[in-house]
């Protein structure tokens, strides 16, 4: 196989390298590598794939930042390929992605299999039960600070549509860091409550994600992908 032979063989993976890439170049040597003990060809490829799929909240926030296009076709491979080669570690983050997709694409998707479809639809309906009582309160049952003088919750926009709750319940993104604060047009005091439950929110979230799609805790996947 060529990868044992040329040393510079996962050089041609540049930090730009497209996911659908990516997950081709990397897919049958994660696989053979894993078969046949491979450990340090195994590793560089989980190295890679973990690079898009972290599993820490600071990794996530890195990806984020660096506004990964994430393709749905390809999202759905990373599952079934986790699962073959034991790297639960990138199935949390893939599984909030899938997430995003739309109910109808999901059970549509010929990749991914009826008990995974499920645990997707199950999570997309817990991340928006967190997403309403845990990360973005600020925005759908404002509290405002224990030390607010200026009557914020009076002046916090009310007129939320239909169409808005429809599409932070079908796509709930709640890793993603708010940022419109100022459009809030809170006081400084109520902004800075605002946020420091936002931010702990978010890190509550991070630390149940993987139980929202029934995969344990992160402490059991980090052992299960050590074995």
């Amino acid at each position: 196989m060529r990868v044992i032979y040329d040393s510079f063989h996962f050089d041609k993976i540049a930090p730009e390298t497209s996911l659908t890439e990516l997950v081709t170049f990397i897919s049958g040597i994660l696989r053979i590598s894993t078969k046949y003990g491979m450990l340090q060809i195994r590793q560089k490829c989980i190295n890679i794939i973990q690079d898009k799929f972290p599993s820490t909240l600071a990794g996530c926030d890195d990806v984020l930042k660096r506004k990964i296009l994430y393709v749905p076709s390809e999202i759905v491979r990373v599952i079934p390929l986790a699962r073959e080669t034991n790297v639960p570690r990138v199935l949390p983050w893939a599984f909030y992605l899938c997430a995003q997709i739309s109910v109808e694409e999901l059970l549509e998707n010929q990749t991914l299999s009826w008990r995974d479809k499920a645990l997707c639809l199950a999570g997309k309906e817990n991340l928006w039960e967190m997403q309403r009582t845990v990360t973005h309160t600020f925005l759908l049952n404002f509290q405002p600070s224990p030390h607010c003088s200026t009557g914020c919750k009076m002046r916090m926009p009310t007129t939320f549509s239909l169409e808005d709750f429809e599409g932070l319940r079908t796509s709930p993104h709640l890793l993603e860091e708010y940022q419109d604060w100022t459009g809030l047009r809170l006081c400084a005091k109520c902004q800075a409550f605002a946020q420091a439950q936002h931010r702990e929110g978010r890190e509550k979230v991070w630390q149940k994600l993987p139980g929202l799609f029934h995969l344990g805790t992160w402490d059991d996947i980090f052992k299960d992908q050590s074995c």
